[in-house]
């Protein structure tokens, strides 16, 4: 798989994650999805890492969505 197409997926899955990363019952960050969420940040050149969002940010995505 070609560079650029690696790059991609990584930053999809990472931005997937984002959504799993707090726990709805709790709101508590799940060590489990963060530690993926590391391992991608990690892999990723700096300018095509995914920003880290605050929980406030990630609901109100919900709530958009949701909508």
């Amino acid at each position: 798989m070609p560079n650029d197409e690696t790059l991609t997926l990584l930053r999809k899955a990472r931005k997937v994650l984002d959504r799993y990363l707090f726990d709805e019952a709790t709101q508590a960050v799940r060590d489990d999805v963060a530690e993926v969420c590391i391992a991608i940040d990690d892999a990723l050149p700096d300018e095509t890492r995914v920003p880290i969002k605050r929980a406030a940010e990630l609901d109100r995505e919900l709530a958009d969505a949701a909508a």
